[in-house]
């Protein structure tokens, strides 16, 4: 069976003038055309834009988008799959890395916030107006709560803010020590609430599992971590508010 332009796009999920730019920059093949001279897709070009469509949503560049085209074309399915594994894994440790960095940017965006708004409505700016003096209300510690999620972090409230107060400075540390320990799980599970991953067992690792997850929950108390230590293994099972489960996913992955 084929399709004109207009449907081969619905089907994919994409703009028309999205499978013309492919074709422009040698993304794809250009495709038959009918006797009038339209383009014309079978189901092996509609197969191809939609894994083509899926690799791209993942954010990974159209450069390593058009190697894994070419890949398609010739190799195994187990082989293609494993390149694919491979960028996302580059993908997920940079939005990671990302995650902190904005983290951070939030910390530093909520003070100059705070800073505003405590400006008076009248007279100029001066050496001791709150533009340049004002700090922002810290928690009894000296923290601030910055907001990871939407919603606003109400830190009087008897539910715990889905926020951080660890020092902007801090965050990209704290997002490397995940990354570094996160890997080494050799399984993930789903539970009620967020995942539990497995280590072996080690007496290092159990107590790096242990100081991270401390050290976490101390700054985001939205977290609720549990430790388990069994013969050959310790699992780390971390449960957030439904709110925040793409922070979860974010620092310790989904369960395959």
């Amino acid at each position: 069976m084929s399709y004109r332009i207009a449907e081969a796009a619905r089907m994919v999920g994409v703009p028309a003038t999205t499978l013309r730019y492919y074709e422009d920059i040698g993304l794809v093949d250009a495709p038959a055309r009918g006797e009038n001279g339209y383009r014309t897709y079978d189901e092996a070009d509609i197969a191809r834009l939609r894994f083509i469509s899926a690799i791209k949503n993942l954010g990974i560049p159209l450069s390593d988008v058009a190697e894994l085209v070419r890949a398609y074309e010739v190799e195994d399915c187990s082989s293609v799959a494993h390149q694919v594994v491979e960028m996302v894994a580059e993908r997920l440790a940079e939005t990671q890395t990302r995650i902190g960095e904005l983290v951070a940017l939030a910390a530093q965006l909520q003070t100059v916030s705070t800073r505003m708004a405590a400006a008076p409505t009248a007279g100029a700016c001066g050496a001791d107006c709150p533009c340049a003096t004002a700090a922002p209300a810290p928690l009894a510690d000296r923290r601030t709560f910055v907001a990871l999620t939407r919603g606003p972090a109400v830190v009087e409230d008897v539910a715990a803010p889905v926020a951080c107060s660890l020092d902007a400075a801090a965050v990209p540390d704290r997002v490397s020590d995940w990354q570094t320990l996160v890997p080494r799980a050799t399984s993930r599970e789903p539970i009620p609430g967020g995942i539990a991953l497995t280590f072996p067992a080690s007496v290092d690792l159990a107590a790096e599992v242990a100081r991270l997850a401390a050290a976490e929950q101390d700054c985001c108390s939205f977290f609720t971590f549990t430790v388990r230590l069994t013969t050959g293994q310790v699992r780390l099972e971390v449960q957030a508010p439904a709110d925040a489960a793409n922070v979860v996913a974010a620092m310790f992955g989904t369960a395959a």
